[in-house]
């Protein structure tokens, strides 16, 4: 195979994206810790609530809420550890701490579920009185404070490790204000079954955002392409630059959501110059970062095509070489 140098993996534009993420990820830090605190004080609210109000369905949602307290306690170590530089060891860094920290929150936010369901089953067979006052009070506090790590956390969706603690803290509003509305409707009926009908109803959109965010994770750690990736218009953009024939040997993967990066082979003209080479290797990756926001490329030029055709290679890197 007659290679010429690949280009590097970087463009101009990547330093400056470089800094502008290390300002997200220091930023993301911030809320997920403010988010830890304030969690940490509607926990304290609820366990006292719960305790006077004689209250299992608040202590119950105390008991959810400790979860997502240890929930956005590693989200917010995550956000610390995505901002180490990388090593020699780990030369993408930590970013994929992120990613692990969202898939223990999501498959803690569906064993919740399971539990919340396991409890309701038993209160459809024996309904509870309860305290309402003492529980108006502290789940509404509960609604408020959750509400506001809500509004603090916004912006940060496209982060998976924020979108997960952003599902959690939904998930307590929700619950919360559940238990408010369950305890006025037996305030004044005593029709105490309401309490499990609420929560199943909370249980299933929990479980049903958490699967989906489980979903994306293992997408992530299975080295899979982003959504919005298309083979098609790469192929048509490389075969309709003059002095570019083909590109093969294509991998596109996402290291978090936010950070995707791309290698493959591109087939030039071999009547063509280093100059104009180079020259095509740029417009490539401008392309690839103006359509699909990939600034981290690895191109290989060649100027005689490898033994592997295909756009997507079978063959393994040792088997090849």
């Amino acid at each position: 195979m007659n290679h010429q140098p690949g280009a590097a993996h970087e463009d101009d534009h990547h330093g400056h994206n470089h800094n502008a993420l290390g300002v997200h990820l220091h930023a993301t830090g911030a809320k997920l810790k403010w988010a830890f605190f304030a969690t940490f004080f509607i926990l304290t609210v609820e366990v006292v609530g719960g305790t006077f109000a004689n209250s299992l369905a608040l202590l119950s949602d105390a008991g959810h809420v400790l979860t997502d307290v240890a929930a956005l306690g590693l989200a917010w170590f995550a956000a610390v550890q995505a901002q180490k530089a990388p090593t020699l060891s780990k030369t993408f860094g930590y970013h994929r701490t992120g990613i692990l920290a969202a898939l223990a929150n999501s498959l803690t936010l569906i064993i919740i579920a399971f539990v919340i369901l396991y409890e309701a089953f038993h209160r459809f067979q024996n309904p509870q009185p309860v305290a309402s006052i003492i529980m108006y009070w502290s789940a509404g506090i509960g609604v408020i404070v959750n509400l506001a790590i809500a509004f603090g956390l916004r912006g940060g969706e496209d982060n998976l490790n924020v979108r997960s603690a952003l599902l959690h803290v939904l998930g307590d509003a929700a619950a919360s204000a559940g238990v408010i509305i369950g305890a006025v409707i037996m305030q004044f009926t005593q029709w105490y079954v309401i309490d499990p009908i609420i929560s199943v109803l909370i249980v299933l959109m929990i479980a049903w955002n958490a699967g989906k965010i489980v979903k994306v994770t293992i997408h992530i750690l299975m080295e899979g392409a982003p959504t919005n990736f298309e083979y098609d218009r790469l192929l048509a953009f490389v075969r309709a630059l003059p002095g570019a024939k083909d590109i093969h040997d294509l991998h596109v993967w996402s290291v978090t959501p936010e950070r995707v990066a791309l290698s493959c082979h591109l087939v030039v003209d071999p009547e063509g110059s280093l100059e104009r080479s180079t020259e095509i290797v740029k417009q490539l990756k401008q392309y690839l970062l103006k359509e699909f926001g990939i600034s981290h490329t690895t191109i290989e030029v060649e100027i005689d095509q490898c033994g592997c055709t295909a756009l997507l290679c079978h063959e393994t890197l040792w088997e090849k070489y």
